[in-house]
């Protein structure tokens, strides 16, 4: 194979990694050793991640290599505003436009994310098991893509795609999935396809509104959560090097009982 089928390999790996939050901000990519993993030298790894920072999802470190990036509570406020623009309109146009295949394939995602949480159901822990949580957000993802591709716009295509791999790798993270935050995706989500499915524009883009804001808003929650977490505990790392030692008891000495002197 050509260099440039090699970096293509690998961008495409990475890619699908990183929408799949197998690596977490902050994280470095190891060239080589992803490189193995598909067979391919550190170059093309390499090639692919510079790719990936024109993508905006990791950074270029000097001496260091690629690092994923670390978004800030503004940054996806941003990212949710592009989805909350593009997404709606999708919806909608897929609405008039779509083909019965198309609402066919949407309505196939769908079922895969209902499987995925009946499954969590079924398991009754808090939190899904590592499975679940990647075959959920994997029909998750491709309910969205299915509803961009029903549009038949290329350019919303990408554009959509784009916001939408953003959000995969800084925002959904932030989601607990347990099965009554599953359910509830899972009925924004069939709110959409039957504004689609029944041909129902303005239905489809009003559910896609409402899906959007709930994720910014939960995903805002998680996040505050979190650095409210850090933040006491850092708090209470630097209080305890602040904290004066302990002072010991003075220990008491007896008081020597003066012996009687004898008379002679």
């Amino acid at each position: 194979m050509s260099q440039e089928i090699h970096s293509v390999r690998a961008y495409q790996h990475l890619r699908n990694r990183l929408i799949s939050g197998d690596f977490e901000p902050g994280t470095r990519l190891l060239y080589g050793p992803i490189g193995k993993e598909i067979g391919v030298s550190a170059t093309p790894v390499r090639e692919a991640a510079g790719r990936l920072a024109n993508e905006g999802l990791v950074d270029l470190i000097p001496q260091i290599g690629a690092v994923v990036r670390t978004i800030g509570r503004e940054e996806l406020i941003e990212i949710y505003g592009v989805r909350e623009i593009i997404e709606p309109g999708a919806s909608a146009m897929a609405a008039r436009k779509a083909s019965e295949e198309q609402i066919a394939a949407i309505g196939e995602e769908l079922a895969k994310m209902k499987e995925a949480t009946h499954a969590q159901e079924l398991g009754g822990t808090e939190v899904t098991t590592r499975e679940i949580k990647r075959n959920f957000d994997r029909a998750d993802y491709g309910f969205h893509i299915r509803v961009f591709e029903a549009t038949g716009n290329k350019a919303i295509v990408h554009t959509a795609t784009q916001s939408q791999v953003l959000t995969r790798v800084f925002g959904i993270r932030k989601h607990i999935h347990d099965a009554e935050s599953m359910k509830l995706t899972c009925g924004h989500h069939q709110a959409i396809f039957d504004g689609i499915a029944n041909r129902q524009p303005e239905a489809a883009f009003a559910a896609a509104v409402e899906h959007i804001q709930y994720g910014l808003e939960h995903c805002l929650i998680v996040m505050d959560q979190a650095e409210a977490a850090k933040a006491a505990e850092e708090a209470a790392k630097e209080g305890g090097k602040n904290e004066p030692a302990a002072k010991e008891a003075p220990v008491e000495t007896p008081l020597e009982t003066p012996t009687e002197e004898k008379s002679e």
